[in-house]
């Protein structure tokens, strides 16, 4: 409920914010505790096993309990989650996503591996001290570590579109002098805050020049829709609507094999949220928390209610083919599908990766609006290919790719 509050109270103070952040970090101190609990029982259980000699009835009944704790293991890395899901919302809901998802990569365009457990990390109570302070001032901002995507700095602050990392680190000389690790941490934070102060960057992670465009329609989503799917399987146990066509989603208490009917479709994508959530695969998209009405989220997180969305593939295509666009599938590593203007790459196109795509299913986000876009980044992309310095080699996979779809 917190959370609501702070996405829709406009005048909310911030240090509303930090004390949010005070109990989510309780919450995940907690269940870091019970995994270190948890991994000593099954330590104990295999010394047990394999230097006691304990009786054959023990033994078969160690054998059961360690995949028992093992998978309770499992249950508190996932609670940790999503309680750092209600954490990252936060930044969500002050800052653009599109911005937020550039804090989860490292220098290789590799997601970057997270700080490990909060409790008992060095610098703690420094950030927290900062945390506070910003809050004081009636700035919103962030725990990094209280988020599954933000993985650059200690502190985000959140006042702008753009997060703004802050790296922090104690010493008790006046003279501090960074080492090799803290170094590399306060060069990557400067080169994404070059980034987004210079919306481009001659070499980033690799790639380069990169230029950052705004969007140039505002974004729109089907959370009314899937809302109001939700609240019909309360009655009737799963329920299926198509916000528009080559989009379903189905909300499901129990399964019905005759709601699939409903669904005239030869060419499909099904993505299940729910395993997804399961597995701690949602980041970097939007978490579910600021989609779902927050009298459905329990229902989700504990795996009660389940959550599909169908993409029609065939319609897809033809509606992107009814703009004046030729879309080849290719979901193949970061790539899902490519669109040229004309239906031969060689003449102009871009490809559209994986995550960008995928919003249509983890953010219910509107297939129109998203053609839209595409539509705009391919007529800026064929109005910039011929100028001088912005000729570019296509990989020879780009014009070979075919999918099997018809249109």
């Amino acid at each position: 409920m917190m959370l609501h509050i702070i996405k829709t109270k406009k005048d909310l103070h911030a240090g509303a914010i930090v004390d949010f952040q005070l109990l989510l970090l309780t919450k995940v101190k907690e269940a870091e505790k019970a995994i270190l609990r948890t991994k000593a029982i099954i330590q104990k259980l295999r010394l047990e096993k394999s230097n006691d000699r304990p009786t054959k009835e023990r033994s078969k009944e160690i054998t059961k309990l360690i995949p028992k704790f093992e998978e309770k293991l499992e249950d508190y890395k996932y609670i940790i989650y999503i309680w750092k899901m209600y954490g990252e919302s936060i930044a969500f809901i002050f800052c653009d996503k599109y911005a937020i998802k550039h804090f989860l990569y490292d220098k290789n365009y590799n997601i970057k591996e997270t700080a490990g457990f909060i409790s008992g990390k060095e610098g703690l109570k420094a950030e927290l001290m900062f945390l506070k302070e910003a809050g004081k001032n009636n700035v919103p901002a962030v725990l990094c570590d209280l988020t599954n995507t933000l993985r650059h700095g200690d502190v985000c602050l959140l006042g702008r579109s753009d997060p703004f990392p802050i790296e922090i680190k104690t010493t008790k000389s006046d003279a501090y002098k960074p080492d090799k690790r803290a170094e590399k941490q306060f060069r990557s934070i400067g080169e994404l805050n070059s980034f987004f102060k210079n919306d481009a960057a001659e070499n980033f992670r690799g790639g380069g020049p990169v230029v950052r465009n705004e969007l140039s329609f505002k974004e729109k989503y089907h959370f009314q829709a899937i809302n109001q799917c939700i609240e019909k399987a309360y009655i009737e146990e799963m329920s299926h609507v198509s916000p528009e066509s080559g989009i379903h989603y189905i909300a499901a208490l129990k399964f019905k094999p005759e709601v699939y009917k409903q669904i005239s479709a030869k060419y499909v994508h099904q993505i299940n949220l729910n395993t997804f959530k399961r597995e701690l695969n949602w980041h970097p998209y939007t978490p579910f928390h600021l989609s779902l009405a927050p009298e459905h989220l329990y229902k989700f997180i504990i795996g009660n209610l389940s959550i599909i969305v169908i993409l029609d593939l065939q319609i897809i295509k033809r509606r992107f083919k009814q703009n004046g666009m030729h879309l080849t599938y290719l979901q193949d590593g970061p790539w899902y599908a490519q669109i040229s203007a004309t239906g031969n790459i060689l003449e102009g196109g871009l490809r559209i990766s994986m995550q960008s795509f995928l919003r249509l299913a983890f953010e219910f986000q509107s297939l129109s609006w998203a053609i839209k876009q595409y539509k705009e980044h391919l007529k800026s992309f064929m109005e910039e290919k011929d100028r001088p310095g912005r000729a570019m080699e296509i990989p020879p996979d780009w014009f070979t790719a075919k999918d099997c779809i018809p249109a």
